[in-house]
This record gives C-alpha cells, sequence and structure tokens, in this order.
C-alpha cells in the first residue's frame, strides 16, 4: 500500500499562533479589566452589605421601656389600643404568670410561654395582635407585670439573620475594594510607563559617557611613498650632444 504524502501539516511543537501573556491586552499594554472587575465587584459587595443592613435596622422592632403599660396582677381586664399584626410580650419576674388576651373581635389569642428571655425584667409570654384596635388583656401573678413589643418575635429573628449576613458582604466588599484599588493604581502605571517607553523609545535607554578629552597628539610624519617617475620641481641636467664631425670634450 502506497504511503500518501501530507503537505502543509504544523510540525511538532506547532499548535497554532503564540498565546498572549496574561494580563497583557492585544495591543501589548498591561491590562485593566481585572483590577476593575474585583473593584467594582468590591464596591457592589458594599452595596449589599449596606442595604441588608439598613433592612435589618428597619424591620427590627422598637421595644422602648417609655412603652410598657402596667397590667393589674389580680386578674382585672385591661383595654389597651394595640397595633396590627405585631408581636406583643408579658414582662414579669414571677416565672408563672398567667394571661388571657381578646382581639377587637372578641376573639381569645393564643398566648405561648417563652423558653428563654435576657431583658430585665424577663419576658415570659407573648401573643400576636390581629387587626388594630382595642384588646383586653387579664393576668395573674405575685410581681409586676407590664406588656410591651415582644424581644422575641420573627421580625427580630430576620432583622438578626440580614445583620449577621451583611458581615461576610461587608469584609469581603471592603477587602475586594482596598486591593482592587491599589492592583488597579500600579497596573495604570505600569502602562503609563510602558507607552511612554514607546512614544520615546530612547528615554529609557542606558546613557553611556564619553572617554574623557585627551591632550592633542601630534600628527604622524607622512610617510615617503615609494614608487617610479621624477619628484616634483626636479632639474635633470642632459649633457649637450657634440657638434657635427667633432668629438666631446
Amino acid at each position: 500500500m502506497q504511503a500518501m504524502a501530507v503537505w502543509n501539516q504544523p510540525g511538532p511543537g506547532v499548535n497554532g499562533p503564540p498565546q498572549r501573556p496574561r494580563g497583557v491586552d492585544a495591543d501589548g499594554l498591561p491590562s485593566l479589566t481585572v483590577p476593575r472587575v474585583v473593584t467594582i465587584g468590591g464596591v457592589a459587595a458594599l452595596l449589599v452589605a449596606v442595604a441588608l443592613f439598613a433592612a435589618a435596622v428597619a424591620i427590627a422592632p422598637r421595644v422602648l421601656e417609655e412603652d410598657a403599660v402596667a397590667i393589674d396582677q389580680g386578674g382585672r381586664s385591661t383595654a389597651l389600643s394595640l397595633l396590627e399584626d405585631t408581636e406583643y410580650g408579658f414582662f414579669s419576674a414571677d416565672a408563672n404568670v398567667a394571661c388571657k388576651v381578646f382581639d377587637p373581635a372578641g376573639t381569645a389569642l393564643d398566648v405561648y410561654t417563652l423558653d428563654h428571655d435576657n431583658s430585665d425584667p424577663p419576658q415570659v409570654l407573648g401573643f400576636r395582635s390581629t387587626n388594630a384596635g382595642t384588646y383586653d388583656v387579664a393576668c395573674t401573678g405575685t410581681s409586676a407585670i407590664t406588656i410591651n413589643q415582644s424581644n422575641v418575635s420573627p421580625e427580630w429573628s430576620r432583622s438578626l439573620r440580614m445583620a449577621v449576613t451583611s458581615i461576610p458582604f461587608c469584609v469581603a466588599g471592603l477587602t475586594s475594594t482596598v486591593v482592587g484599588a491599589i492592583w488597579l493604581v500600579a497596573r495604570r502605571r505600569r502602562r503609563t510607563r510602558v507607552m511612554m517607553s514607546r512614544l520615546y523609545p530612547l528615554a529609557g535607554a542606558t546613557v553611556v559617557p564619553a572617554p574623557p578629552m585627551s591632550a592633542p597628539q601630534p600628527a604622524p610624519a607622512a610617510t615617503p611613498t615609494v614608487g617610479y617617475g621624477l619628484a616634483p620641481q626636479q632639474v635633470v641636467y642632459r649633457p649637450l650632444p657634440p657638434p657635427d664631425g667633432g668629438q666631446g670634450v
């Protein structure tokens, strides 16, 4: 079987055009793309962190001591004007406080017991309002009882999660912004140096100092030329021929 010759095949080790060095644009200048992406990504992460923290503060319940209302601990009903769809709690040093709550429609609400609370006095019971209006509240206990917005609520949990989530975004964004900005400045300076070297190619060349001037040396004597012929202005004397028929002297 006759082998077929294959022409125009790349030789060994030839895989196509040479690859451009990393970090260099097509024009040969240092690229600013990656530093810009890192910086912009850091700024975006910082904005996300700020937005998360602001939202966490906005949805966090405002539990203020001046908003607390004292409840009769002997079981007498107290009429209170409460907000719509809001978590409330009963605070007392007595862990065995018992309370009943009726919404404006006269429906008894579920009053739950808390596992723990770090406030002083601690929150021992909690419930969630339905509609805004006047609620009837009756409690019994051995210590003073107050009602206020709850320290333990879905809003508090959501706010805490958002605040905690904003922390890694803040750290990553701050780190990326600082590193990207420094990287971008350094890359711009390098790019400027390359452009200047192209505009002024001799600007970066090494200047070789000229040798020191020495005392003038006398010119070398001319070497006489050896050749044939007569020297200029040379007089040649030749004897005159003897007269006709005569002999020379």
